[in-house]
């Protein structure tokens, strides 16, 4: 768990296009006291059946808890604060170095990351 900010920003996250969206992951819970005000953080969860086979996005994970993700713009979910994904479509694994949340943050501000069109 994640519960300072020291150790916040001391992470280095790993980079992903969600639903076309530039975001960050970390396998690691992270406190929601800790996370900046301009930031949005989700969870994700993994299927039962297919371990590391991400199924849902939703604001807290209780069960198969997969990882974390922050956001530099809200991730729009359904009436229940969740939203399934489909790996395949959904999830786009970027190539680029991990990077730290302030690194993110700055270059978000700039809108250095293109976004895909959906």
């Amino acid at each position: 768990m994640i519960d300072t900010i020291e150790t916040l920003h001391k992470e280095k996250f790993e980079q992903w296009l969600l639903f076309g969206q530039h975001v960050l992951f970390t396998d690691i819970r992270i406190s929601n006291s800790i996370i900046p005000k301009n930031i949005y953080k989700y969870e994700l969860q993994e299927d039962d059946c297919h371990p590391f086979e991400t199924i849902i996005i939703g604001k807290h994970i209780t069960v198969n808890f997969e990882g974390t993700i922050l956001s530099y713009q809200p991730i729009p979910l359904d009436k229940y604060h969740y939203r399934l994904i489909d790996e395949v479509k959904d999830i786009e694994y970027l190539s680029s170095k991990a990077i730290t949340l302030n690194q993110y943050t700055h270059k978000m501000a700039k809108n250095i990351f293109p976004t895909k069109a959906r």
